[in-house]
């Protein structure tokens, strides 16, 4: 702005005096004064000019002076701000450098973490395997205490059942013996009230025996002809005493044109009619018990059966019908306390018709009584049997007399089955010898001396299994020799029992308690396939 006024004052100037010389020039004639005051005005212009561009030129160098001020604090103001700048960039570097370094630290502490971290992965999986075999080692160890609780719990069974049935074959046995004899009526009536109890007994005793073998799925089921309407009625004459006790009624009732000689398990069907017919008489106090065999039609080469149970009794709620075939279970805690039973019989039952192919159903009313009835489907024989059925308490002699010309060895250590044994025997008309170990067998026994061996298996000095395979080693060595007939009666009723008794070699098994009839028809069954054929003739 300075310097365009400077340019105008100048150039203005000069035009003035230029325009003056110009006047004077043009206008030689005029005047002195006007002249004079031209060139007063000229010189006055001048001066101003002079005087404007004199400050002109001081105010330019006062701004040159000033703005040389403003470089030179601004060149030490740049100066400052330099150093500050570069005093900030150092610390900024220095704090860089510093975060940079922290950063650093801190990628390392991570990478040190992550690497502990990894290495307690590492240790953890090393724990995690070492657990999962320590895992293993409790199973395994764990499978093998649950074997050796199994093979306590069998052994121990095994023990009971054999401890128990030694004795219970001597009772069952004389009372089938006493049962033969001369009796008046009340000598009768106290004998059968023992039989009774005793197949009561036995039958609590199956029933815990025989869930040990449902539950291993090894109960094993029997082909064999039998006639129903005998076994039913021994069944009725088993129960009859107590009904008689209780001053109840029991019947037996059957349908018109049934057959009567079928095939099957008569073993299992005599059980469960026992359990429902026990039952039916053990919860009804008055009033009757009523049995019903009839017939379901046929199908399969099969005959559909219906054995139907009906009581007077107590009843069963409605809500407790689907439970009462559980194991241990029955319809009310009180129950138990007032007509005892272990809560096994209808479980058992239920399970060996279901592995006949058959069922139970029930219907009941509380208060009014219940009715069980038994579904079996059974092949019928081709033929009726003309044999009349064995009677309960009946012993029939062998007709085979011819088979008695050598007598039969009796291995058995336990006086009271001794006793019921011999006479049995002699009731039979079979002579006999008695040893009462394994040892003394083998002392008594040579080739071809007994027709048949009735064999203990637990006995002291030598068991029945090593008696037997030392009989069978003489045989073999003395050719031309046939083998005697061994048979197992033993009190040891457990799974195996049997195949172990024909693994040592031995022919048959009667398990104890056994009555007449079952060790009649071994007798029978075997010594009569040993009669030389001239004494068979």
């Amino acid at each position: 702005m300075v310097s365009c006024k400077k340019i105008l004052l100048d150039y203005g100037l000069f035009v003035i005096l230029a325009l003056t010389l110009v006047r004077v020039v043009l206008n030689p004639h005029a005047d002195e004064m006007y002249m004079y005051a031209l060139a007063t005005a000229s010189c006055g212009l001048i001066l101003a000019v002079t005087y404007v561009q004199r400050e002109t030129n001081k105010a330019a160098i006062t701004h040159a002076l000033g703005l040389e001020r403003v470089a030179h604090d601004l060149a030490q103001s740049n100066e400052k701000i330099a150093e500050e700048l570069a005093h900030a960039n150092v610390v900024i570097a220095k704090k860089l450098a510093q975060s940079n370094v922290d950063i650093a630290e801190d990628l390392k502490s991570k990478s040190d973490a992550r690497q502990d971290v990894a290495d307690r992965g590492r240790e953890s999986a090393e724990d995690a395997t070492k657990f999962a075999e320590k895992g293993q080692a409790s199973a395994e160890v764990a499978t093998l205490v649950a074997e050796k609780a199994n093979k306590a719990k069998s052994d121990f069974l095994a023990n009971m059942s054999h401890e128990i049935r030694t004795p219970m074959n001597a009772i069952i046995g004389l009372t089938n013996i006493l049962l033969t004899t001369e009796l008046d009526d009340k000598q009768k009536q106290f004998v059968g009230v023992l039989q009774t109890s005793a197949d009561g007994l036995m039958v609590l005793i199956n029933d815990l025996l025989d869930i040990d073998k449902i539950e291993a799925e090894v109960i094993e089921l029997e082909d064999a002809p039998f006639n129903l309407t005998s076994l039913l009625e021994r069944v009725i004459s088993v129960m009859s005493v107590r009904a008689e006790e209780k001053g109840i009624a029991l019947d037996v009732r059957y349908e018109a044109g049934l057959y009567k000689t079928f095939i099957g398990d008569s073993g299992r069907i005599r059980q469960i009619l026992l359990n429902l017919v026990g039952n039916a008489v053990k919860f009804t106090d008055k009033g009757t018990v009523s049995v019903f065999l009839a017939n379901g039609g046929k199908g399969n080469g099969k005959r559909h059966l219906t054995i139907s149970v009906t009581d007077t009794g107590i009843g069963i709620p409605e809500n407790k019908i689907s439970d009462i075939f559980g194991k241990f279970i029955q319809a009310d805690p009180s129950i138990t306390r007032r007509y005892g039973g272990t809560g096994l019989g209808l479980a058992i039952s239920k399970s060996l018709a279901e592995q006949m192919g058959g069922s139970i159903t029930v219907t009941s009313v509380v208060g009014h009584g219940s009715t069980f009835v038994l579904h079996l489907s059974l092949p019928v024989t081709i033929s009726e049997s003309s044999k009349p059925a064995y009677q309960e308490n009946t012993i029939y002699l062998d007709t085979h007399k011819n088979a008695a010309e050598l007598p039969i060895l009796l291995v058995e250590d336990y006086e009271p089955n001794i006793l019921v044994a011999t006479v049995m025997l002699k009731n039979f008309g079979y002579r006999y010898e008695v040893a009462r170990n394994g040892q003394e067998a083998l002392d008594k026994f040579s080739p071809g001396k007994y027709s048949l061996i009735l064999l203990d298996v637990q006995m002291p000095l030598m068991d029945g299994y090593e008696a037997t395979r030392r009989i069978r080693g003489f045989e073999q060595a003395k050719k031309g020799v046939s083998r005697v007939p061994i048979i197992a009666m033993t009190a040891h009723a457990l799974k195996g029992d049997r195949e172990k008794c024909m693994a040592a070699g031995m022919n048959d098994y009667v398990p104890k308690p056994f009555n007449p009839h079952q060790l009649h028809a071994v007798l029978i069954k075997h010594i009569t396939k040993n009669i030389p054929p001239k004494i068979a003739a």
